[in-house]
């Protein structure tokens, strides 16, 4: 399994087809156990505006979505429609716990975050190995 890149992994389009491909390549690179199946029954696909093709799209963003860290989603990005990727979740569901100034707890996953001025996100677990960051 790799790394999650935080961001764009498809941009410019809502075609089925397009989507498709750009899921499977992600789910192809990130390795992710128990996708073998959803891979098939995409490479299978002949006509992408079916029913079917819909589905195998939804299932791929589910798959996607299992996989991902805590406070992080694949979907849609908020300003842009057309832009599917990684994307930080907002805190404001989670129960924290405010240390200092970007600096929490969360106490339901159980996760220390902390965020600097400059934008940047680290999420660690709360022995301190780090789940995930980005700049």
């Amino acid at each position: 399994m790799r790394k999650i890149q935080l961001g764009s992994v498809s941009t410019g389009t809502l075609r089925t087809e397009d989507l498709i491909d750009a899921l499977s390549g992600e789910i192809k690179y990130l390795e992710i156990p128990n996708a073998q199946k959803i891979l098939s029954e995409a490479n299978e696909i002949t006509d992408f505006d079916t029913e079917n093709a819909s589905f195998i799209l939804e299932e791929m963003f589910e798959k996607l979505n299992e996989y991902a860290p805590p406070h992080m989603q694949f979907g849609s990005h908020d300003s842009d429609g057309a832009n599917f990727g990684w994307w930080t979740t907002d805190f404001e569901n989670c129960h924290t716990l405010s240390i200092d100034q970007g600096k929490f707890v969360d106490t339901e996953c159980g996760l220390y975050v902390e965020v600097n001025d400059h934008g940047s996100m680290t999420v660690k677990e709360l022995g301190g190995a780090v789940i995930w960051d980005c700049v």
